[in-house]
């Protein structure tokens, strides 16, 4: 099976990669992106990319493109507000070929019609249910008619933006409450009301619900799901929200109010966090919030790892980081007081140097953990009973390619999960196991030991792959991926090498292997850190996110479907990997 999802994606990446030569006989046009005939957009610009055969001359509604050796081409379409239709023409001495399709610009958010007393449902909020507290603020907007007396609840005073705040638009609505704790309000909509000068007036609902539950807070949460975590705030991306802590089942948390979908947690009296509320459990009402004194503290080690083992009375929230220069893990205890008289630090210990705390408020206890090293070779944080008990990886004895284990990533994969699309139709699935398994073969060659997170071309979620690299053992995790921009921005005029990582203390490992893959000639995109990936969210195991180049680039598509290149690739990646753990080698 191993062998056939090998060569089943060699297989992908040589049609890909030379859709010239089956059609060599007739002249084709291969549309990539826009990945349809007719498309919809609201932006202004579009990315085309596409291919044709190798030497032949491509315009678009009679503007020259440039052709690669590949037969690629790409580019950036404008478009108008309405239908846009595009004709590519591609001709050599033989043939002529077209290709027509369409892209619609819709229109941009106007301003509501002042012959019409309406309040519309764009840009209304609250759109989402909430629930608030004493002194939370109660923020309310809509789009209507301009030029009108807006109000909410009742008769609280809107006011309506000026065009330079919004946009260009008038008729934009905002107001501002402030929950008191004799207000009573129970899933309720908010109730807009919109009156015009000459007294004609129209109310409408918000498909928000608020609550007002000051008489209700704080409540308790209990965390499920396996692998449950808190966000900073309320913001979303492509890759979900901002992550403070990545935490256990079965902690308790304070809750304090509700919005978008996620629960509001009092980590301390000046620090909120949010967490998906299906993440959570409510426990009834009265259920004491969680705090704790902490007691007293075993440091010790066994065969492999060491640990601080933190006695309290309670599971409590926490969250981790990481100090170089010197190396240090910080872990930060939500709800504790200290009450701890004395630290034992057994002798068994060999990668810890120093343990200590600090109150650094009246509901915050900072754990300190000094190492002996420069790198951080993993760290896990959980309970045992209401004990709080943090995992140090050591150091390998021995800092050598053939010691260790590696787990490796091979982004994307199956059904749907293509990837980046390059301009001749390669996937970026089938480039990133063509990679990995160039990467596999050279560092079992030294004598290391590889464990494959995908061998094949199978649909497995990000989330697994994750829990088998944590689970194998590895001593280090490196996910392969290709590039590629948005929808929006000119394809040729971003390309090159990128790598990525989560946490401060896996830079090095970054750094070293961008500097070695960077002398096969790829462009340097970047050193991105603090990136939101699930592959580079464990503390467990130094990781790093490698993007080899830019899928949507045709310049770099070539190199990628070049199987030498990638193999010059996978080479550096090693010489990195060796520069990495000379590094530690202090």
């Amino acid at each position: 099976m191993k062998t056939c999802g090998v060569l089943f994606a060699f297989s992908m990446l040589f049609i890909a990669g030379n859709s010239s030569a089956q059609d060599a006989g007739a002249g084709f046009i291969r549309l990539i992106v826009p990945e349809s005939d007719t498309t919809v957009t609201g932006s202004p610009k579009y990315r085309l990319s596409a291919s044709t055969n190798p030497g032949r001359n491509v315009t678009i509604n009679g503007k020259s493109l440039n052709v690669y050796p590949s037969g690629a081409f790409a580019g950036l379409l404008d478009l108008p507000v309405g239908e846009n239709l595009f004709t590519i023409t591609s001709i050599d001495a033989a043939d002529t070929v077209t290709k027509t399709f369409l892209v619609i610009r819709t229109k941009p958010l106007e301003t509501t019609p002042a012959d019409s007393l309406r309040i519309e449902r764009v840009m209304m909020q609250p759109s989402s249910d909430l629930w608030l507290n004493e002194s939370d603020l109660l923020e309310v907007q809509f789009k209507g008619t301009p030029d009108c007396k807006a109000t909410f609840l009742d008769g609280m005073p809107m006011r309506e933006l000026a065009p330079s705040e919004a946009n260009g638009l008038r008729g934009i609505y905002r107001g501002v409450y402030k929950v008191k704790a004799t207000d009573t309000l129970t899933n309720s909509p908010v109730t807009f009301r919109l009156e015009a000068k000459d007294g004609q007036s129209v109310t409408r609902e918000s498909r928000g619900r608020a609550s007002f539950k000051s008489q209700d807070f704080p409540l308790v949460g209990v965390t499920k799901w396996e692998r449950p975590y808190l966000n900073f705030g309320l913001g979303e991306d492509r890759l979900g929200g901002a992550k403070l802590s990545f935490i256990n089942p079965g902690i308790r948390l304070t809750i304090t109010g509700k919005e978008a979908g996620q629960y509001r947690v009092a980590l301390t009296k000046d620090l909120d966090a949010w967490v998906p509320e299906e993440m959570v459990d409510l426990q009834p009402r009265g259920t004491f919030v969680p705090s704790s004194l902490s007691g007293n503290w075993n440091v010790y080690g066994d065969e492999k790892n060491d640990y601080v083992a933190v006695s309290l009375g309670d599971r409590l929230p926490y969250s981790s980081s990481q100090e170089v220069e010197p190396t240090r893990v910080i872990v930060d205890v939500y709800g504790a007081v200290s009450n701890t008289n004395w630290i034992t630090q057994q002798l068994t210990t060999k990668e810890i140097k120093n343990v200590y705390y600090n109150q650094v408020g009246k509901d915050l206890l900072r754990i300190t953990i000094e190492l002996k090293h420069r790198q951080v070779w993993g760290y896990s944080i959980g309970y045992n009973g209401n004990t709080l008990v943090i995992k140090l990886r050591r150091q390998p004895e021995k800092l050598k390619i053939k010691a260790l284990t590696f787990a490796l990533d091979a982004g994307h994969g199956g059904p749907g999960n293509n990837g980046a699309l390059g301009s001749t139709g390669a996937y970026e699935k089938d480039v990133n196991l063509a990679t990995v398994y160039h990467l596999k073969r050279l560092l079992e060659k030294k004598g290391a030991k590889v464990v494959l997170t995908r061998e094949d071309d199978s649909l497995i979620p990000n989330s697994e792959r994750l829990k088998k690299a944590i689970n194998s053992g590895a001593d280090m995790l490196i996910s392969i991926h290709s590039n590629s921009i948005g929808l929006t921005t000119n394809p040729e005029d971003t390309k090159g090498l990128s790598t990525y990582y989560k946490y401060i203390c896996y830079r090095p490992l970054s750094m070293f292997i961008m500097d070695e893959v960077l002398k096969t000639g790829l462009t340097a995109f970047g050193n991105v850190g603090s990136f939101n990936f699930t592959l580079n969210s464990p503390t467990e195991l130094p990781n790093v996110l490698v993007e080899l180049a830019y899928m949507s680039n045709p310049e770099d598509e070539m190199k990628l479907l070049d199987d030498d290149f990638r193999e010059k690739i996978a080479k550096r990646i090693v010489d990195g990997i060796d520069d990495f753990l000379d590094y530690c080698d202090e």
